[in-house]
């Protein structure tokens, strides 16, 4: 359970935010549909975030991650003492911008990215 779930919540995380892109690039008119969804991907293969840092602050262990070319969500996959995997999902923030997650008190973070919205 301990890579295998690693890999597992990452998968989730990035599959809810594939969702999430593909609902919001969806068009109102039919016509439009494959001009719009080609500049929705197009303009998500210039989003690139930066190294995601480890916090410690009062509410404990945390990550944050400054990403360009869009708005985005970061995420934290979590790991507590006693074996357990979960995931926690940061601010809304604009391009240029910092989200920041926070795990448990006696959880660390395992790994942290962000997926563009």
């Amino acid at each position: 359970m301990r890579f295998g779930s690693r890999v597992a919540a990452v998968g989730a995380a990035l599959t809810l935010a594939g969702g999430a892109a593909v609902s919001t690039a969806t068009p109102a008119a039919a016509s439009d549909n494959a001009t719009t969804t080609m500049s929705s991907f197009s303009s998500l293969s210039s989003f690139t975030c930066d190294a995601w840092r480890y916090e410690r602050g009062s509410r404990g262990h945390g990550a944050s991650v400054t990403c360009h070319g869009s708005s985005f969500t970061g995420y934290a996959v979590c790991h507590q003492p006693n074996g357990d995997w979960y995931i926690r999902f940061g601010n809304r923030a604009p391009s240029g911008g910092t989200s920041i997650m926070w795990c448990d008190r006696n959880a660390e973070v395992a790994d942290a990215g962000a997926f563009p919205i």
